[in-house]
This record gives structure tokens, C-alpha cells and sequence, in this order.
């Protein structure tokens, strides 16, 4: 499996381009009526959609965007940095981009035997996990069907201390090409922090994934170090800086 390619393909989805990321250098605009709509597993649409590596600089906008974009492009040349990039996003636009970091995977590190794959008799502690790492959430009726979705594709993995599951992943929900990629998403219960509980389980969930015959992708915050720090554990690599906003 090409996963670099895989990778390349899902966000090309994301810009709204027909083409893949490569056959893209340097700076280009691209109007997509993607970004006018809210993607699945999303609470609002993205206004502008900025996809940074070194050698590209690909800016997806929509029509709330659209009416200062030739001022937004005159800003931007082959040498803008993702932080430049981001100064004149605010410059134009006046709203603090968020700032994610993508990533594509690599190989898969040795499997640690801590961490297993949840079934359905695992519920009741699943609940109770969940619970603990949402003490906010208010209903919870959905948990079962959830969790359930997630034990029927085998993305559900948990580590176990005296019968408690202590972290745990889960699926984001991926807009484009579900039946070719899927995220993974982890909590861990702040105490058992530390101990490479996270690791085991995100590894684990990353064979399943690959098993399932998907491409696992990985993205975070950029100030979520944590989170960056366990991607390259897991076997991914930095892909992209991302840069997006909601006007």
C-alpha cells in the first residue's frame, strides 16, 4: 500500500483538486465549493483552507472568503513561511488561523503486547472510560452505537490496568475516501500518562487499519506536542502544515 500517495490523495479531496498534491508547485489559488459546505465529522465549514510544505502553497477558499482573495494573493510568494503564512491570513482576514500538523504513515513499530483490540463485551468499561475523559458530555445514548461502529471495523483499542481501560482509541469521522483511510484519535486517562499505553494502543489500531486494507492517517494541533511526539512513535511521518478558518 502506497501510503504517502494514499495521503496525498485524501487531502487533494480536501483542496477540491482533481490532480494530486505533486503535480502542484509552488503557490495556487483554487475556489472549491467544498469550502462552502460543513464537512462530515465537522461543526462548521472552513472558509479558507491552506495546505503549506516547503515547496507548496495550495489555498482552497469559498465564497465568504472570495472577496479579498486577490488581496489575500498578493501577499504570498515562493519564500512565505508557514508562519508568514499564517501573519497574513490574520492581516486579511482578521481571524487566528488553526493551526494543524498532518501527517502520513510510514512502517508499523514493533507491536507492544499491552494493548487489545475492544469487543463487544467491553461496553460497560468503554463507558466508563469515556465518561471519565468526557466528565462535560452530557448525553451519552450515542456512546453504545459508537462504540459499536468501532468494534465492527476493529479501531476500538484499548490498554487494561486491573480491568479498567486506562487509553483508548477511536475514529474520527473522515469526510473523503472512508473506505480507504481512517484517523486515529486516543485518550488516556491523565493519571497512566507516561507509560506508553498510548503508543501501544494507536499501534495496534494502525495494524488493524491496515488489515482492514486503509490507509491510517494521523493530525494534531500544532502546539499539541504530546500528540506529535506519539505520531512519529506510532511510524508516521510530517507531512503538511495546515492552516484553516472560518469567517
Amino acid at each position: 500500500m502506497d501510503y504517502n500517495q494514499i495521503t496525498k490523495m485524501y487531502y487533494s479531496k480536501w483542496l477540491g483538486i482533481n490532480k494530486t498534491l505533486c503535480d502542484v508547485d509552488g503557490i495556487e489559488f483554487i475556489y472549491s465549493p467544498e469550502r462552502n459546505l460543513t464537512q462530515f465529522g465537522y461543526s462548521q465549514p472552513f472558509d479558507i483552507y491552506c495546505f503549506y510544505q516547503t515547496n507548496r502553497i495550495i489555498v482552497s477558499y469559498g465564497e465568504k472568503a472570495k472577496e479579498k482573495i486577490e488581496i489575500f494573493k498578493g501577499k504570498l510568494n515562493s519564500h512565505t513561511s508557514v508562519d508568514e503564512l499564517k501573519k497574513e491570513i490574520i492581516d486579511v482576514y482578521g481571524v487566528i488561523p488553526h493551526h494543524n500538523i498532518k501527517f502520513f504513515f510510514n512502517s508499523l513499530p514493533r507491536e507492544n503486547k499491552i494493548a487489545r483490540t475492544l469487543t463487544l463485551d467491553d461496553y460497560n468499561p468503554y463507558r466508563d472510560f469515556f465518561k471519565k475523559c468526557n466528565p462535560s458530555c452530557g448525553n451519552t445514548d450515542w456512546v453504545q452505537d459508537y462504540f459499536c461502529e468501532m468494534i465492527s471495523d476493529r479501531v476500538c483499542v484499548g490498554v487494561f490496568v486491573e480491568g479498567m481501560i486506562v487509553s483508548c482509541t477511536d475514529s474520527p469521522g473522515m469526510p473523503y475516501m472512508q473506505d480507504q483511510v481512517q484517523e486515529i484519535g486516543v485518550n488516556t486517562l491523565s493519571d497512566y500518562r507516561g507509560k506508553g499505553y498510548a503508543s501501544a494502543a494507536c499501534i495496534l489500531c494502525a495494524k488493524n487499519i491496515i488489515d482492514n486494507g486503509k490507509c491510517p492517517l494521523w493530525s494534531t494541533d500544532t502546539n499539541n506536542t504530546v500528540s506529535e511526539r506519539l505520531a512519529y512513535k506510532v511510524g508516521f511521518i510530517r507531512f503538511a502544515d495546515v492552516l484553516t478558518i472560518t469567517i
